[in-house]
């Protein structure tokens, strides 16, 4: 399997994060992968459901994707919806660690 691309909205909020990371060469592909590995096989929070207000383009290697879409069976939903609620994880979790690089 290739590399995969993979058309999400996030939160206002998410998308903002990641976009401040950008500063510190940190892409949102590779939070969404730092999510996936990091947290695929913890409980997922229920997803935010604030407006999806920003369309972005991920790019995932094959393992990834592969891992997204097992989770997306075990949690009942779509890979976007799923994908979402590991970025968020992610965010809470290293949120410390992240505003220190600024």
């Amino acid at each position: 399997m290739a590399n995969v691309e993979l058309n999400i909205y996030l939160t206002q909020r998410q998308h903002a994060q990641i976009a401040r990371m950008r500063q510190t060469g940190i892409n949102m592909s590779a939070i969404a992968r730092l999510a996936i590995k990091k947290f695929g096989r913890s409980a997922l929070e229920p997803e935010d459901d604030s407006a999806k207000a920003k369309r972005v383009v991920l790019y995932l290697g094959a393992e990834d994707a592969e891992a997204l879409a097992a989770l997306s069976i075990r949690e009942g939903g779509s890979r976007s919806s799923v994908l979402r609620r590991l970025i968020a994880v992610y965010l809470r979790v290293n949120a410390d660690a992240i505003e220190s690089l600024f």
